[in-house]
């Protein structure tokens, strides 16, 4: 099928319909400019569709930009998954070696925290249970539970310093392996 411009541009506006329409728009302009020089040189719309290649991979390739650069801006569990499953979409490599450490690691973290919680818990519940069963005495139980508090509490700053490191670092790897897939050097 030959293409057109307003066919290839229909079809990348479309596909970047969820993106802040500012930011489409500067997008948008760079490949209408691309049509306007291709004609300029006298090239056919189709020609210069085909130069430009696939616009569904040059939608992928612009997302995954944009939700790696939103993931570094906020930093939250849904903007970083949200950059990895961009980058997922790009090709089984990715799915390997993008997906495969992320569920891992989030996996790793999730039973860290939970860890944490049950921990701090536990203390609370060792006083409470004294006060009613006695199986502890109070001074016992408030030390088991101050241990148990304390131990809640450094493994809670700990991992929460590993959460934000662990998010910073998957953000790194995500804009690396974006210059690889543009085909950019470091």
């Amino acid at each position: 099928m030959m293409m057109t411009k307003h066919n290839y541009m229909s079809e990348l506006e479309r596909l970047l319909v969820k993106v802040p329409e500012q930011q489409r728009r500067e997008w948008l302009f760079d490949y209408y400019s691309h049509f306007q020089q291709a004609e300029e040189n006298g090239q056919s719309e189709h020609e210069a569709a085909l130069e430009l290649g696939d616009p569904r991979q040059i939608a992928s390739e612009l997302l995954l930009g944009y939700k790696v650069q939103r993931a570094e801006a906020v930093k939250s569990f849904g903007n970083t998954s949200k950059a990895v499953l961009a980058t997922v979409s790009l090709g089984f490599f990715n799915i390997v070696f993008v997906l495969g450490p992320y569920v891992a690691a989030v996996g790793v973290l999730i039973a860290l925290w939970a860890t944490t919680l049950a921990l701090g818990l536990a203390g609370v519940t060792t006083v409470l249970e004294s006060m009613w069963s006695g199986m502890f005495t109070l001074t016992q139980a408030a030390s088991i539970g101050l241990i148990c508090i304390g131990l809640g509490i450094l493994l809670g700053v700990g991992v929460n310093a590993l959460t934000k490191g662990f998010f910073a670092a998957t953000i790194k790897y995500l804009k690396f392996n974006t210059k690889i897939i543009r085909g950019k050097k470091q």
